[in-house]
């Protein structure tokens, strides 16, 4: 259902509109905004995931000794969401600048909703995140994003660890 605002609010009729519009407004590179944070976070991201992974599911052993039952696949799915969610927890900043520089250029449709600040790029945004919000400000939208780390990367994980075995298995029954 909309409403008269969200006719209002609309910047672009269709996704060719909004590709053409913004190539001849702001040019080529704003496909491009949050690439620079966006690199920045994904190798600690994912650096951060296997670890975190791997030290969970020692300490999964340790609190949880096998007692002889096939509990492996849980594991492998809570190991990943815990892992998932440290590591989007400690990206987690870089992650809301990437999003703050990429929705840049949209003030019309966000003047509706309260301030709307424009960014200059990756250390400027960095600046007024912290001047106007504090450090609480780089952890703003946190709980939804944890829950699609948790998911994503328990499953992830879950999937992995799964084929793995399986591969292993039928490599096994090979020879």
């Amino acid at each position: 259902m909309f409403c008269a605002l969200d006719l209002q609010l609309r910047v672009y009729k269709t996704l060719q509109d909004a590709v053409v519009t913004m190539y001849r407004t702001e040019g080529p590179l704003v496909f491009y905004k949050g690439l620079a944070p966006t690199l920045i976070a994904i190798f600690p991201y994912a650096g951060l995931q296997f670890s975190c992974y791997k030290s969970l599911k020692r300490a999964y052993d340790w609190a949880i000794p096998a007692d002889g039952k096939q509990t492996g696949n849980l594991k492998n799915l809570l190991c990943g969401s815990g892992a998932g969610i440290i590591s989007k927890t400690l990206t987690y900043p870089l992650d809301l600048i990437k999003k703050r520089l990429q929705v840049g250029g949209f003030e019309h449709a966000r003047a509706g909703f309260g301030q709307v600040r424009s960014y200059r790029g990756l250390l400027d945004c960095t600046k007024q995140v912290l001047q106007e919000e504090g450090i609480q400000g780089f952890f703003k939208g946190l709980s939804p994003s944890l829950l699609k780390a948790a998911l994503s990367t328990g499953f992830v994980f879950f999937w992995y660890e799964l084929f793995c075995n399986l591969f292993h298995c039928m490599k096994k029954a090979d020879s």
